[in-house]
């Protein structure tokens, strides 16, 4: 269950923060005040985060001996992939804030 969550549902997170600030922005230059746009960073991170941590959790619990060849071992593989996927999403919001610290929202 875990796996699907970071395959499929951790990069829609992603796109969704990336929708959430553009739409918080106006509202951000409007009181001069990005806080609202940290704390959604955050959420949809932390969102990200609990992901890949189940993925993780499902890739350590599938873990085979070294030249065991048993048919878990796709599993294995895609909840490796599903973990990278998470991860990857969770760099790519951490890149979305980082001009939120560094760039005024009513830069225009």
């Amino acid at each position: 269950m875990h796996i699907w969550v970071a395959l499929i549902v951790a990069p829609l997170l992603a796109l969704t923060d990336q929708f959430v600030v553009f739409a918080l922005a106006h509202w951000a230059c409007a009181h001069q005040g990005t806080w609202v746009v940290h704390v959604s960073h955050g959420i949809f991170l932390a969102m990200v985060a609990a992901a890949a941590g189940g993925a993780w959790s499902q890739w350590r619990a599938t873990a085979l001996p070294a030249g065991v060849s048993e048919p878990r071992a796709p599993f294995h593989f895609l909840t490796g992939v599903a973990m990278m996927v998470a991860v990857l999403s969770a760099v790519a919001i951490i890149a979305m804030w980082i001009p939120t610290w560094m760039i005024s929202a009513c830069t225009a």
